[in-house]
């Protein structure tokens, strides 16, 4: 049996406002990429979409293939390298009431921690120059315990991004003009949420 994992609990590092709000629009906008991946990993499984005929790859294969780019966007949540964005961070700092749920997510993610980027740096993003990293990495994910904490901390986190999300003006009511500031009030991620990109495309 291996040694206990250490979780992470909390905050790694402090944020003032501004830095917080621009990395969660930074989230938000991960968010979004993440979601459509397994938008798409979800509909290659269940066949809702299927390649023409003419495709040279089957859908078997083009799901393998997303759910590998998703596997690694979602390990990016849990990055703790100091120019990363730390999924946490400016979550706890702009939802403080929502502490329990976002620190319960926290130690969902961090339950997989290691296998997600032992998976994103042997294979999703900076594949390694070894086969048999490759295919450990991708085997370990496939263990049967590894794989239900996986499914679980995926739910945790959509569910709580979908709570924030609907939160998010109350939490933080500059966010529509920060949005403009940074260039980003257009985009499709804060469409429906804030209202932004709507009221804008009228004004135009």
């Amino acid at each position: 049996m291996g040694e206990p994992k250490v979780l992470r609990m909390g905050a790694i590092r402090a944020l003032d406002r501004n830095e917080a709000i621009e990395q969660y629009v930074i989230l938000r906008l991960r968010t979004e990429d993440i979601n459509r991946l397994d938008y798409l990993v979800n509909a290659l499984y269940d066949r809702r979409i299927v390649p023409p005929a003419d495709s040279p790859f089957s859908a078997q294969d083009l799901k393998d293939t997303v759910r590998t780019c998703f596997l690694g966007w979602f390990a990016t949540l849990t990055d703790t390298d100091g120019r990363a964005v730390y999924a946490f961070n400016c979550l706890l700092a702009l939802f403080p009431e929502h502490k329990t749920q976002i620190v319960r997510t926290q130690l969902s993610l961090g339950g997989v921690h290691e296998e997600l980027q032992q998976f994103r740096n042997n294979v999703a993003f900076h594949a390694r120059a070894s086969v048999a990293a490759h295919i450990a990495a991708r085997m370990k994910l496939r263990d049967e315990t590894t794989y239900l904490c996986l499914v679980s901390a995926i739910h945790d986190f959509q569910s709580l991004m979908k709570t924030l999300r609907a939160e998010e003006l109350k939490a933080v009511p500059e966010l529509p003009k920060i949005l403009e500031q940074l260039g980003v009030n257009r985009h499709p991620a804060f469409a429906t949420a804030t209202g932004v990109a709507v009221v804008t495309a009228r004004g135009a």
